[in-house]
């Protein structure tokens, strides 16, 4: 392969070929904004031609004096749309520039073109996948504070509000959502301060070969001494390092670089068409200033709140991420997120951040979302929004004393969760009858239940396959006992083709239920076993018309 088939980034125009994230920073570039350069393999290169691109990629770099690595990043056709940003579902990977273990970065990123939460999140929206993605390279950028801006302007270009979180080095725990970043808003006079413990710098080659324990100079604001600290560990071209202690009274962002910010924004907002866009920049310690992406907002972020107490003992607060009310029963989850749709469809998910693994969970139609840690503008806190889930982040830590079952109301404008109803003890839970309920649960029986219950229902993803019914007319047709129906808890898509004898509905405020025409008028009550055996119940909603 030549040089020649590569794209430089300032000329990676064409969406199809070099998709949104990298057509996006090349307008920039056209438009004199401050856009690391880089170089663009496009979506249409087989194997062989970008492993033979690999040399001239590392010769680019050296010609570059790249110091701290590269970072290697998806830029799929799908990405940074208007109403599906697919935000932290594809990969980013820091490299040092050595050919194997750039090579093993840009396969990963390239194999997120086929992943199945990026399928799974695609039909969701609607959204056709072409199986392939561009891979963006550039220097990595040793960056003194970094974040993300979401910025909303009016029809003339006049910014109307703002939010921005920043933290020391690169803004990893901003994006992935494992730490809270200094937040400022329009709406509010001074920032709320960083909770952060670990910050990620790339390295250079000598820096990453230093064990954990050793210390390492931070790159120094202009015009103040530099801070030491100490490795953490190191790996993927990234340093891990003990945050230092911030100076009391000075905010990681100052006014000066706070107006610049927003100036940027506004001037990358006109030149790729936006009246609401979210960026991720990066400042060096010489205050020189880079958009790394910038996207549509796809939804706006909720307005801060006051941190006032509550009166109520059984309210917490924290930083609302996606608006709206949810209530259910509180269901606990460890990182990493593993939650089955059986497991999180209907409850109130309680976390300690929401990152890309929690795709699936939040697929499945959970009543909300409450996280102990990250904000409102974490990639999946985008993805809430975009899905309609209420969110609430920066939770106090003690909201995993919950009992699991507590019935919980989470407000995502107000940023507040609270205690409705506390679970019965276990042995009155036993006492729950299940006669004439239809049990949701994630899994058939392995032998008839003979438990009274009207019918089984089964949870499944939407867009997946349908869980195992009867398939055929002779079996669908006749009466089962008791008889077993698919719910999907998503209004959209449609289920699959059903198997003859059943018909699809719709639940208001539920999702899709494929019924048995044999078993006649639906379930009027549904009761749901989750994986720890805890009941709770509610009645069917009305049905609506397809």
């Amino acid at each position: 392969m030549t040089f020649a088939e590569m794209t430089g980034l300032a000329n990676a125009t064409d969406r199809a070929r070099h998709g949104r994230k990298a057509a996006a920073l090349a307008t920039l570039i056209a438009q004199g904004l401050p856009v690391p350069d880089g170089l663009v393999l496009p979506a249409d290169l087989t194997d062989e031609q970008v492993e033979g691109a690999v040399p001239d990629i590392v010769a680019w770099a050296r010609s570059h004096a790249v110091r701290h690595g590269l970072v290697v990043r998806s830029s799929a056709p799908e990405e940074d749309g208007p109403q599906a940003s697919f935000a932290g579902l594809y990969a980013s990977r820091f490299t040092r520039v050595r050919p194997p273990a750039l090579l093993a970065a840009i396969r990963e990123v390239r194999a997120g073109a086929t992943a199945p939460a990026v399928a799974a999140y695609a039909a969701h929206h609607h959204v056709p996948l072409t199986g392939r993605l561009a891979v963006l390279i550039q220097p990595a950028i040793r960056a003194h504070t970094a974040g993300v801006l979401a910025a909303d302007f009016d029809p003339t270009g006049r910014l109307q509000r703002w939010t921005l979180d920043a933290v020391h080095g690169l803004a990893v725990p901003v994006v992935n959502g494992s730490q809270r970043g200094e937040r400022h808003h329009s709406a509010r006079d001074s920032p709320v301060p960083a909770e952060q413990d670990v910050l990620f710098l790339p390295g250079t080659a000598r820096e990453l070969r230093r064990p954990p324990g050793e210390w390492i100079e931070l790159p120094a604001e202009k015009g103040l001494p530099p801070h030491r600290v100490k490795i953490q560990t190191s790996a993927g071209g990234l340093l891990q390092l003990h945050a230092p202690l911030q100076a009391q009274g000075r905010s990681l962002i100052n006014p000066s670089t706070r107006d610049r910010l927003l100036r940027l924004a506004g001037r990358a907002a006109a030149a790729l068409g936006l009246d609401q866009i979210d960026i991720e920049w990066a400042a060096t310690g010489g205050r020189t200033l880079y958009i790394l992406q910038a996207r549509p907002l796809t939804g706006p972020v909720p307005e801060p709140h006051a941190d006032a107490p509550s009166d109520d003992d059984a309210a917490w607060r924290g930083i609302p991420a996606s608006p709206g009310r949810g209530s259910g029963p509180a269901h606990h989850v460890r990182l990493p997120m593993t939650a089955s749709a059986g497991s999180s469809a209907g409850t109130v998910i309680i976390c300690d951040n929401i990152g890309p693994d929690a795709l699936d969970a939040l697929l499945a139609g959970p009543a909300a979302i409450a996280a102990t840690s990250g904000g409102p503008l974490s990639h999946a806190a985008i993805v809430a929004r975009e899905l309609g889930v209420p969110c609430v982040t920066a939770l106090p830590t003690d909201l995993h004393k919950i009992k699991t079952g507590a019935l919980l109301t989470v407000d995502g404008t107000a940023g507040t969760v609270q205690i409705t109803a506390v679970p019965e003890a276990s042995s009155d839970r036993q006492r729950t009858s299940l006669a004439n309920a239809a049990v949701v649960t994630s899994a058939l029986p392995t032998r008839p239940p003979e438990d009274g219950r009207r019918a089984t229902i089964l949870l499944q993803l939407p867009g997946k396959a349908l869980p195992l019914v009867p398939d055929d007319a002779k079996t669908a047709t006749r009466a089962v006992e008791p008889p077993v129906g698919v719910l999907q808890p998503s209004d959209q898509p449609a289920l699959p083709p059903l198997p003859a004898g059943y018909q699809e509905h719709r639940l208001e405020g539920l999702g899709r239920l494929a019924w048995p025409s044999s078993a006649g008028p639906l379930p009027s009550r549904l009761v749901v076993l989750d994986l720890e055996d805890l009941i709770y119940e509610r009645p069917a909603p009305p049905v609506g018309p397809l």
